[in-house]
């Protein structure tokens, strides 16, 4: 089922355990990040709209999804479960949003 959006941003309504493998994947993604040279990873920017249980952005969705499927390929046992559910809502809302049409390409995100 994809998660429900609002305007642009998709509310995910995390359970416990989800809301504890998104933080766990977006610390690790940003950490790697930090690794690589990036000083403000993007990665991060999520992390806080999760806690709160507030919609994300298109591009936080996006960032979400690419943490998840790095973090997922070596997480542990109690991670996998949740994490692939998350995964598959996140990937379902990264994927039925519309492309931008050729207006709104010079626009910027």
């Amino acid at each position: 089922m994809t998660p429900p959006t609002n305007g642009d941003r998709t509310r995910l309504s995390l359970s416990r355990e989800e809301a504890w493998v998104a933080h766990a994947a977006l610390l690790d993604a940003g950490a790697a990040a930090v690794d690589a040279g990036d000083d403000a990873p993007a990665q991060c920017r999520p992390i806080r709209r999760i806690e709160r249980d507030r919609a994300l952005a298109p591009d936080g969705a996006e960032l979400l999804r690419d943490a998840l499927i790095d973090y997922l390929a070596d997480a542990p046992v109690r991670d996998r479960a949740p994490g692939r559910a998350l995964l598959r809502r996140v990937d379902g809302a990264v994927e039925s949003r519309p492309a931008p049409s050729p207006r709104d390409a010079g626009r910027g995100a």
